[in-house]
């Protein structure tokens, strides 16, 4: 494994511990029609996901 690719995932634990240490947190997320409880540090992970994806295919 790179250093890069190493330092990344580490980076990437770390948000996600953050991530689930605030999980007594909730949010209302608004869609188009419709409007979705949930807690706060699943919102946070799905949209790092999301980021992550983005890079992976822009890379």
């Amino acid at each position: 494994m790179s250093r890069k690719l190493i330092s990344t995932l580490i980076l990437l634990a770390v948000a996600v511990v953050v991530m689930l240490l605030n999980a007594g947190d909730t949010v209302n997320l608004h869609l188009l029609w419709t409007s979705i409880k949930m807690r706060a540090a699943f919102a946070y992970l799905g949209f790092t996901t999301v980021g992550v994806l983005i890079g992976i295919l822009l890379k």
